[in-house]
């Protein structure tokens, strides 16, 4: 049974401070359990509103069988104080966080995000980026937090298949990427050479994307840099894209 303690630390996590100073997070429904559950990210417990049940939910109830999940009822009031959303499914699962260190990721593709504030944003872009296989999403300072709910909720399960580095010093991941044998380029809206010109010309490779914040894009400090800038052909009068979309398009492209 839970303690006070326990239901009051878990009722914290909705809060960015807790979920760092705990290292544990927060996620709900049905589907991102079983998500999670066939993840290497680790849950530890699963909460469960009084009068909500695991039966008919098998595939979820045989991953339990083989690890050390706690499973705990609460009475309404109590489990209310752990849910983000106004419709809940009466399940909560409390994650470990991931250690992830910076520099780790590895593949083809990475996506590096320069100040993505946005939540919906951010998870539209992990769950992007999880349908094409990419494994690895580096975070720059002041992007949103990958563990909000709102965020979790928008990656379908995505953020659990993906490696993703927060709080990077986002030059110096660069360089180093770069230095690496990979290409770097920059989506922005000023770019001489265009996404469709450098996808079909076979000089895509090992690649890192850039995406700048919705607001104001790259940051002058990344743009000195001197990596290579791509734009996304448009065919109208509208000045932008919205940057999960671009990430998408740009996914597409260098992924076939």
């Amino acid at each position: 049974m839970l303690t006070a303690n326990q239901i009051k630390q878990f009722a914290s996590l909705k809060q960015k401070k807790y979920r760092e100073e705990y290292g544990k997070y927060l996620i709900e429904g049905f589907h991102l359990i079983e998500e999670c559950l066939n993840s290497p990210h680790e849950l530890e417990y699963i909460i469960l509103r009084e009068g909500v049940d695991l039966q008919g939910h098998t595939a979820i109830l045989e991953k339990l069988a083989a690890n050390k999940t706690i499973v705990e009822p609460l009475p309404e009031r109590s489990f209310n104080k752990l849910t983000d959303t106004e419709s809940s499914q009466g399940i909560v699962g409390v994650v470990a966080h991931p250690k992830i260190k910076a520099g780790s990721g590895h593949g083809d593709i990475i996506i590096a995000l320069d100040r993505v504030s946005d939540p919906g944003n951010l998870g539209a872009i992990i769950r992007t980026a999880y349908w094409f296989g990419v494994k690895n999403i580096i975070l720059s300072k002041e992007c949103a937090d990958p563990y909000n709910p709102k965020v979790i909720r928008s990656t379908q399960g995505g953020i659990f298949h993906l490696n993703i580095t927060e709080d990077s010093d986002l030059i110096s991941e660069l360089k180093k990427y770069r230095s690496g044998g990979y290409s770097v380029y920059l989506f922005t809206l000023d770019a001489e050479k265009s996404l469709s010109q450098i996808s079909k010309s076979g000089e895509s490779g090992k690649s890192v994307l850039v995406f700048g914040s919705e607001a104001h894009g790259i940051s002058i400090e990344i743009i000195e840099q001197g990596f290579e800038k791509l734009k996304i052909e448009g065919y109208s009068a509208s000045e932008s894209l919205n940057v999960a979309v671009s990430a998408g398009i740009a996914m597409y492209e260098f992924m076939k």
